[in-house]
């Protein structure tokens, strides 16, 4: 079996052009930013569940799709909290 390269294979590059964005991108930033998303994901799909209650709903895919994302956005959210979590005791085990 013969595998190839893809052409589509997306690989984030971690390299950093310049200081301003290095100081711009910071751990704090983006997790400020990925709890905003994750916060407007979960009213937005609040909002879709009471049209949906409501029967104003029309297109019954896009809201299920709309609450999918916001649940696993959430999840996610969850987990890094737990590994977080998990990281700070274990450091704390540590012996100095």
């Amino acid at each position: 079996m013969r595998v190839e390269s893809s052409k589509f294979l997306f690989v984030p590059s971690l390299s950093v052009e310049n200081e301003k964005d290095s100081e711009n991108s910071t751990f704090e930033k983006v997790m400020k930013d990925f709890l905003n998303e994750v916060n407007s994901q979960q009213l937005e799909a609040r909002e879709v569940e009471k049209k949906l209650s409501e029967g104003k709903i029309k297109n019954f895919e896009e809201a299920l799709f709309t609450v999918e994302k916001a649940e696993l956005s959430l999840r996610l959210l969850v987990e890094m909290r737990n590994k977080a979590l998990e990281s700070y005791q274990e450091i704390m085990r540590m012996q100095v």
